[in-house]
């Protein structure tokens, strides 16, 4: 039996622990956090730091590991190809395109390079003459964390030190404050051949003024997705050649502007913490979970040709649907198990045990759970987010309801 080492164990981890499994493969998982949510799903549980390289080695040594990837997390991919480097395993890319995938900067630059839209950005040495709101993040952060959006120069400088206090190499943007609709668009890699398999709009919540908005729903396929594909895709994988990246997977989260255009602000060159590669493996046949598992082990991400399975306009209308709490201790969670048992819902993930402590208010950490819906049409969607969003409850220690900021339904009916 073949042992695959995963590295970091995080909520969003635990759909890769169980596809390996799936494929009769041993799985380690090394997180510094003994009671990282994703250990108890694998068949051993290390608490090797994943940054700890050396650690790493000697693990991976003494275990007789046959390859590694990483869970989600975008901080440890130069990790992973320094381990990767050092045991003579295949890496799907190099540190330094890893590094241009992380830095929020040099992506933009890249963007500009190849004619891929992008947002408006503002010099942090020259705010005298910045057009409000606008949204602060460090460039080297990932999930949320460092971002404000302010309405004044007051503001502004606030967020600027909160930005800073998230960045390793203290350096931030500034950036307009987009409105417009925000959409997500997913690629496959397979020996340098860019393809592209879905895109979904995003539909957030906003809970306070100088917080960044969160996710609750991703609908599938985008009502831009005409657009996109006619305007955007040839650029963007241009860039894709142009950058070097051979295999795996890559999503770009984007906004639409007030003329249509897609506008792109951020990679992510890794498999992706909001697991929409569930929706896009059940209507395609691509699993990115498979695809870096198989890399691993073998140096190619599949023995066919993926590009014919791709299936980005499919005939199904699907949903991810997170659902938010606000911070603070879960007593129970409620309704999972008999949601699990819907027809259309694909996959349940939760974030939380009960007994657990939410923090990292305005951050990702506010998703309480994945529910993946896959639908024949746009009304047996809605009708299973409301009965989901009816049957799902967060109970805290006052017996008060989590939840918040639940999506309204009739969007999938007027929109899609």
């Amino acid at each position: 039996m073949k042992k695959l080492l995963i590295l970091g164990a995080n909520p969003e981890t635990v759909s890769l622990v169980e596809k390996a499994k799936d494929m009769g493969i041993y799985t380690i998982v090394t997180d510094y956090d003994p009671n990282a949510f994703a250990k108890k799903y694998a068949d051993k549980a290390e608490n090797v730091n994943a940054i700890d390289v050396d650690g790493l080695v000697n693990l991976a040594r003494r275990e007789k590991i046959d390859g590694v990837v990483v869970g989600v997390a975008e901080a440890l991919l130069p990790t992973y190809c320094e381990l990767c480097k050092r045991l003579g395993f295949p890496a799907y890319s190099t540190a330094d395109v890893f590094n241009v995938m992380i830095r929020k900067d040099y992506f933009k630059k890249k963007c500009i390079e190849y004619g891929v839209p992008t947002i408006r950005e503002y010099d942090p040495e020259n705010i005298d003459n910045i057009t409000y709101p606008v949204i602060v993040k460090p460039v080297d952060s990932c999930s949320s964390k460092g971002i404000r959006v302010c309405q004044n120069r007051k503001e502004l400088e606030t967020a600027i030190d909160y930005a800073l206090e998230f960045s390793r190499v203290k350096k931030i943007l500034i950036e307009e404050y987009m409105n417009g609709d925000e959409v997500i668009s997913y690629y496959v890699m397979q020996d340098g051949n860019p393809i592209f398999v879905g895109m979904c709009d995003r539909y957030t919540h906003k809970e306070k003024k100088d917080l960044v908005q969160l996710p609750v729903s991703y609908i599938f396929p985008s009502k831009h997705i005409n657009s996109y594909m006619k305007f955007s895709d040839k650029a963007v994988k241009n860039m894709i050649r142009g950058l070097g990246l051979k295999n795996g997977s890559i999503f770009f989260q984007c906004f639409v502007d007030s003329n249509g255009i897609v506008r792109m602000y951020e990679p992510g060159y890794r498999l992706n913490g909001a697991q929409e590669h569930l929706i896009v493996s059940r209507v395609s046949g691509i699993d990115a979970k498979e695809m870096y598992i198989q890399y691993a082990l073998t140096g190619k991400v599949a023995n066919v040709d993926l590009e014919p399975l791709s299936n980005p306009k499919p005939s199904e209308i699907c949903c991810k649907l997170s659902p938010l709490v606000m911070v603070g201790k879960i007593k129970k969670n409620i309704g999972i198990e008999k949601i699990r048992n819907y027809s259309d819902v694909v996959s349940v993930n939760p974030s939380y045990n009960d007994g657990d402590d939410v923090t990292g208010e305005g951050t990702l950490k506010q998703i309480v759970c994945r529910f993946f819906i896959v639908s024949k049409n746009k009304y047996d969607l809605k009708r299973t987010i409301d009965n989901i969003q009816k049957e799902f409850k967060v109970i805290n220690e006052n017996g008060d309801n989590m939840l918040i900021g639940n999506f309204d339904t009739d969007i999938v009916i007027e929109d899609y």
